[in-house]
């Protein structure tokens, strides 16, 4: 079995997939500070949906893959509601939503 504690993502190995999607943009010349309180909104909006996210933030990028926490179920309307989002911080440009994919990739 591999995953996340406390309530993140766990997957039993060959049973089914746990899928997920990147969600990325460009930053608009912003301070480190200001990337980081962008990076704990989003967390808090995906928080909202029921979502978790590993990846990161600095100046010029924020680049996340997003999965379900264990027990959620996401929908692509909700995929494209982040995506939207994100498009509505002023500092993000040149946002990127990829497709559900699985996590853990083709075994």
């Amino acid at each position: 079995m591999s995953g996340m504690e406390n309530g993140g993502v766990v997957r039993e190995k060959g049973k089914f997939a746990v899928l997920g999607f990147a969600l990325s943009c460009r930053l608009q010349a912003v301070e480190q500070e200001d990337a980081s309180r962008l990076l704990d909104a989003l967390d808090a909006e995906l928080e909202s949906h029921g979502l978790v996210m590993g990846g990161g933030v600095d100046a010029a990028r924020l680049d996340v893959f997003v999965l379900p926490r264990k027990g959620a179920n996401a929908s692509q309307d909700e995929r494209l509601a982040l995506a939207e989002w994100l498009e509505q911080q002023p500092q993000c440009m040149d946002v990127a939503v990829g497709d559900w994919v699985d996590a853990y990739g083709v075994e």
